[in-house]
């Protein structure tokens, strides 16, 4: 035991004193929330050049012409097509040619067919490409000149009238069991939980993988075997590296607690919080960081989580997920001589990993759906998708089920990849064949 603690320990120190893990540990929060600070500063700042669209009504349908110039016209729902610091507005029945559009200040033309009423379409042609931001006002600007047009054409009510009749139907959904409302909101947390999740296990999966066929190459394990069996080997080398993904993630935690605490304090104290408010034209009234987050209605799920479950269930499938697929990684990498020879144990060995991953879209949607559940029991996936179900509540004996069905895999896959371990340490000079992997399980404990 003495000596398999050792090995835990130096495959631990050596890699936590290393430059590249220091750096990364502290400047990944810093990194990430820059990251996001960058992007909502580009969204706000950017400025876009101005849009000047020519509105070409060709059976003037939506627009008239003032008596003596019929060159000249104006849309007959003024409030529909209104001046904007980034779009302005020009009305027309007569379509300039392509040469007298390029010429002109002019950035698009819409063209307005007869049939622009029923078909809700129109014609935009460009020189250039009009912004997302362009094309959204223009949709929402046609789309209101059309409804009124039909409401005047196809009812006795006034549009004001309509406009109150119309409905716009809200759901508030909530758990009948544990009267949560809108929890299906939360499952963005446990998908940003199944992100790290499989970075983590990927990332230190790998680490173990690298570390078992350097000392292969090196012919360091042949010394170390010696003193300690190749499956304790494998074990203290799996520890040691699991320990050292969870280091960082505490440290990460910690580190965006403090962020998120100093982020709040900063906007409070120097009064952006206030001005935020005003700016967006927010009906909300708080004085302090965390009111304001409570009363949002898309922050505020980031109150209602169960951070301590999720907290707690994630270190426990992190764990679980990282030892087997671990005992993989080591396998392969105690199969190969080179990384590069280890391609086609790992592809296999990664894709219920990555299908975990890319399937959490999916479970989202629908958590409680068969795909969902057979992901969330099934051990190779578990570790990534359960996060997401746990977020937005899961059944206790699911949850138990689970955890219990990803232990007894992983004590398996550990006992088996081990054997593989013992046998591929010392093989050198040729890469073994699935078939010989296979053989080498039915080997015995020497």
């Amino acid at each position: 035991m003495k000596r398999w603690l050792l090995v835990v320990g130096r495959e631990y120190k050596t890699r936590v004193r290393k430059r590249a893990f220091i750096i990364s540990t502290l400047l990944g929060p810093f990194l990430m929330v820059g990251l996001v600070a960058l992007m909502v500063f580009i969204a706000t700042s950017t400025t876009e050049s101005d849009s000047k669209v020519l509105v070409v009504d060709h059976s003037s349908i939506l627009t008239y012409s003032l008596p003596g110039e019929d060159d000249v016209r104006l849309p007959s729902c003024s409030e529909c097509f209104p001046e904007r610091d980034f779009l302005e507005y020009r009305f027309t029945n007569t379509p300039l040619t392509t040469e007298e559009f390029i010429e002109s200040d002019y950035t698009a033309m819409l063209e307005l067919d007869d049939g622009v009423l029923q078909s809700a379409k129109a014609l935009l042609k460009y020189e250039m490409a009009a912004s997302t931001k362009v094309k959204s006002a223009l949709k929402r600007d046609l789309g209101e000149a059309i409804e009124r047009l039909r409401v005047k054409n196809e009812s006795s009510l006034d549009y004001e009238t309509y406009k109150r009749l119309k409905v716009r139907v809200g759901l508030v959904t909530q758990d009948i069991i544990t009267q949560d409302k809108n929890i299906e909101s939360q499952s963005w947390i446990g998908f940003v939980f199944s992100i790290f999740m499989f970075m983590f296990i990927l990332i230190y999966g790998m680490h173990v993988m690298r570390g078992v066929i350097e000392e292969k190459s090196n012919r360091i394990v042949e010394v170390v075997i010696s003193v300690i069996k190749p499956e304790a080997l494998m074990g203290a080398k799996m520890m040691g590296i699991g320990l050292l993904g969870l280091t960082q993630i505490v440290i990460w935690y910690m580190l965006s607690w403090v962020l998120f605490i100093g982020f709040g304090f900063y906007v409070e104290s120097t009064g952006l919080l206030q001005e935020f408010i005003g700016d967006q034209g927010s009906q909300i009234s708080a004085t302090d960081f965390m009111t304001f987050i409570e009363s949002d209605s898309d922050l505020g799920v980031l109150l209602q989580v169960d951070w301590a479950m999720m907290l707690g269930w994630g270190a426990f499938f992190y764990v679980a997920g990282f030892a087997l697929y671990s005992s993989l990684f080591a396998a392969v990498g105690a199969a190969v001589e080179q990384e590069s020879d280890a391609q086609y144990l790992l592809v296999p060995a990664m894709m219920p990993l990555i299908f975990s991953y890319l399937v959490n879209v999916f479970i989202m949607e629908s958590p409680d759906s068969t795909l969902a559940i057979f992901c969330s029991f099934f051990p190779f996936t578990s570790p990534i998708t359960m996060m997401v179900r746990l977020s937005v509540g899961v059944p206790w004996w699911h949850v138990a089920i689970s955890a219990l069905i990803l232990v007894v895999t992983v004590y398996f896959m550990v006992k088996l990849a081990g054997k593989i371990y013992r046998t591929g340490i010392l093989m050198y000079g040729k890469n073994p064949t699935f078939r010989e992997l296979a053989r080498w399980l039915m080997y015995k404990n020497r």
